[in-house]
């Protein structure tokens, strides 16, 4: 059982050689670390080989002439992995020291699992804890439980985080056998892994927190809300091309998945488009006639509704 870890790595300095020491310090170590730099300007470089200097662990640098982006990054840094459970890193997090044994444990003993995600703790920019855990409460309280995501849950939002990830090769191998297209995609590349594994019913969620994610005012996604009216139509405006593009790669990896959640898709479109509407005429009583109108129910939540009537009686 081969063991790879992938991080695409962009000026992270700052954050990067403690992500490493914790890659280092696991109970069990990867067979291979693979790192592709997106053309860094400080010294990240320098800090990686000096890093691969001093493990143990096979490990390569790829460095980018232009920079590409994140999503074509950890695509290149996919294709380069070799190992039958492949993990995802950021370059800024910290991992707990067992969390390579407990997911290639729960992976290796449940065989249907393609991709397994986590929970994850809070950091601020200095290590110091924010929250025990964030977990996936909503559609599960128990902290220890493993549970399977479905494929209608997944294109409704993504599983959890890329850097809580681990996936099987078989799922690398679907992907990198149509990549050229896969990245034209507006989807980030943790749920399009996600969706691929959820096509095989192998999507799955261990509620433990494993990593510490960190919170800074450089992270690439982070995890704030929208705080004005513009700013949630734009997300809406992003939110609709991605599934439409999710439609793109359904049809692309499973047409009969195509052709089941076609419908479903369409409506979530509709709704985004419907919601950026609503919220630029500042109109909750049109906004609340549309959600009932085209049972929106099927494909949003109260809370979303609840957030963007907020931001429309915000002063």
């Amino acid at each position: 059982m081969k063991i790879s870890v992938i991080m695409a790595s962009y000026n992270g300095a700052r954050y990067i050689t403690e992500q490493l020491n914790s890659i280092d310090n696991q109970s069990v170590n990867p067979d291979e670390i693979i790192i592709v730099d997106d053309k860094s300007d400080d010294n990240t470089k320098e800090l990686i080989k000096a890093f691969f200097e001093s493990t143990d662990i096979s490990s390569r640098l790829i460095e980018h002439e232009e920079n590409m982006g994140y999503r074509n990054t950890f695509f290149d840094a996919l294709s380069y992995a070799s190992g039958d459970i492949i993990f995802l890193c950021d370059q800024d997090d910290i991992w707990h020291s067992d969390k390579i044994e407990k997911m290639v444990k729960v992976i290796t003993d449940n065989e249907g699992i393609k991709a397994l995600n986590t929970s994850y703790n809070l950091i601020d920019g200095n290590g110091n804890e924010v929250s025990e855990g964030v977990r996936n409460g909503r559609r599960n309280k128990d902290k220890r439980s493993l549970y399977g995501i479905s494929l209608e849950e997944v294109l409704s939002y993504n599983a959890a985080m890329g850097c809580t990830m681990a996936f099987t090769n078989d799922i690398k191998n679907m992907l990198l056998e149509h990549i050229n297209e896969i990245k034209t995609y507006n989807i980030p590349h943790d749920w399009i892994i996600n969706i691929a594994a959820a096509l095989s019913n192998g999507l799955y969620m261990l509620n433990e927190e494993l990593i510490c994610y960190r919170l800074h005012g450089d992270n690439t996604i982070g995890l704030n809300r929208a705080a004005t009216i513009e700013k949630r139509i734009k997300d809406y405006e992003d939110m609709a091309g991605q599934k439409t593009d999710m439609l793109k790669l359904l049809k692309l990896l499973d047409r009969e998945s195509y052709d089941r959640e076609y419908d479903f898709m369409k409506l979530m479109v509709k709704s985004y488009h419907i919601r950026c509407e609503m919220l630029g005429k500042k109109s909750i009583a049109a906004y609340f006639r549309n959600y009932k109108k085209y049972n929106l129910e099927k494909v949003m939540d109260k809370k979303t509704m609840l957030y963007d009537f907020y931001l429309m009686g915000k002063r």
